[in-house]
């Protein structure tokens, strides 16, 4: 849908095209890969399958390389900077690359959230089938503060991330994007508001351990 943008709105010949045509190849590529980063996040913290989480954090990293390609392309590709003296194209120009900044940041808070829920389901692994006591609890809550005060940098992570993914957002009105691209952004703002969701709550590893165990864990 974006290369259809790209097609119709940019002019300039053969590498113009291939140029634009790469920048969206880039795009869904990364895209692709977080979405299925997400999932897999999203189903092996329940199960605390950590070979899964790592491969997660390996899409995501592969998704930042992508994304970050498409900006770059979009940004700085001699054929799109001069096709984006067009109002018009340099419109849905300037849309792919924030588009690609939203999506290299979304990466980076992944792997952050990936970091810490590797720590949370070797935590989980370590008290699996068992009745959990008084004492396990009090000691599931002290590996807690310690995932959360050795993890402190990924934990803050999550956060720088997903308020540069916002304000790259706040950069762009779609009343004037060609419909393929106006779509594009209607994923980016669902994906947005999922990552509001699941990744803030990696913020507080108590809160997501309690989760994650199905137990309240003492104050």
């Amino acid at each position: 849908m974006i290369l259809a943008a790209f097609l119709a709105l940019i002019a300039g010949g053969g590498y113009t095209a291939y140029a634009g045509g790469s920048v969206y190849r880039s795009l869904d590529s990364g895209r692709q890969e977080l979405v299925a980063a997400q999932a897999t996040i999203k189903n092996a913290s329940q199960s605390a399958d950590v070979s899964q989480l790592q491969i997660a954090s390996d899409e995501l990293k592969q998704a930042e390389r992508d994304f970050a390609d498409a900006n770059t392309r979009a940004r700085n590709d001699p054929a799109l900077r001069l096709a984006g003296v067009l109002p018009a194209a340099g419109r849905e120009v300037d849309a792919s690359a924030h588009l690609a900044a939203i999506g290299a940041d979304l990466s980076r808070g992944g792997q952050a959230v990936a970091v810490v829920a590797i720590q949370v389901a070797g935590l989980k692994q370590q008290y699996a089938g068992r009745s959990l006591t008084a004492d396990d609890l009090q000691a599931i809550l002290q590996q807690a503060q310690t995932i959360a005060s050795r993890y402190s940098g990924s934990i803050q992570q999550i956060g720088v991330e997903l308020r540069a993914a916002h304000r790259e957002r706040a950069q762009v009105t779609t009343t004037d994007l060609v419909a393929p691209m106006r779509s594009a952004y209607e994923a980016v703002d669902q994906a947005l508001a999922e990552a509001d969701t699941a990744f803030v709550r990696y913020q507080d590893v108590r809160q997501v351990l309690s989760d994650v165990l199905g137990v309240p864990l003492p104050p």
